[in-house]
């Protein structure tokens, strides 16, 4: 009985530690960010408060590797929001207080509906920043569109028994990277006030994959309906009708 008191006493301690130190974490990339540019010493303070992955023997690293890509995704992304925030105090806080609710509230959830959530979410901050640095080598660009979508696609399919965990993520990737080589070339943006602007891409892929993730669910459970698939792909057109309608096609950067 002591033992295992003992035992309930060191895990409640753990959690105490680590919810503590991801409460921490964006606190201390605002920090840096603030301290220092570029922002390189938060970009590698990001990596490391990974360093749980290689926590187990080596053989699981990889395993560790791929189901945390999509975290690393959002913490990067968010070194380079708030770096393109420099100039806006409170919007820096704001995307602060964000990266906390990603960290204590959103991350750690499991469940299907919560993880697309989570892919979503990588999906789009990483594709906003990505195609601020609009001046990068094009094929730097769409490496990185390949690179999200790959990785966004593959925490939501590897949730499933999919025989092709591979190559769906990898077609997903495909798809990014061919909008993002005709977003790269025609970047059109949506100027909101602040100093973060919004890319067209970013809208679009938020709601296309969307509408894949959806049916792809309802698939794999059996539940996809004529019904189901009309409502989907009305839906989905109706929104990117309303992007592209309304998307300023004189300003372009």
């Amino acid at each position: 009985m002591e033992l295992l008191r003992a035992k309930a006493t060191r895990t409640r301690v753990s959690e105490v530690i680590y919810i503590g130190l991801n409460a921490l974490l964006p606190l201390a990339l605002l920090a840096l960010v603030r301290l220092f540019d570029p922002p390189y010493l938060a970009v590698v303070l990001v990596l490391l408060s990974k360093w749980r992955i290689f926590a187990l023997r080596p053989r699981f690293w990889w395993a560790n590797i791929k189901a945390n890509l999509v975290d690393v995704l959002v913490g990067l992304s968010t070194v380079g929001l708030l770096y393109l925030a420099s100039n806006t105090l409170w919007l820096q806080i704001a995307i602060t207080l964000l990266y906390g609710v990603w960290l204590l509230v959103i991350k750690p959830k499991s469940g299907a509906h919560a993880i697309m959530l989570q892919a979503g979410i990588a999906e789009f901050v990483s594709i906003t920043v990505l195609f601020h640095f609009y001046r990068l080598p094009e094929i730097i660009v769409l490496i990185g569109c390949w690179l999200i979508g790959y990785m966004c696609a593959r925490h939501v399919i590897s949730n499933y028994e999919e025989p092709y965990i591979e190559l769906l993520p990898a077609l997903w990737g495909l798809f990014v990277t061919q909008l993002g080589w005709l977003c790269y070339r025609w970047t059109n943006v949506y100027n909101v006030g602040l100093p973060i602007i919004l890319p067209q891409i970013a809208l679009i892929l938020l709601v296309v994959g969307f509408c894949t993730a959806r049916m792809y669910h309802a698939n794999k459970h059996q539940r996809m309906t004529p019904q189901m698939l009309r409502g989907t792909v009305i839906f989905g057109a109706a929104l990117l009708t309303v992007i592209l309608v309304f998307s300023p096609w004189d300003a372009t950067i």
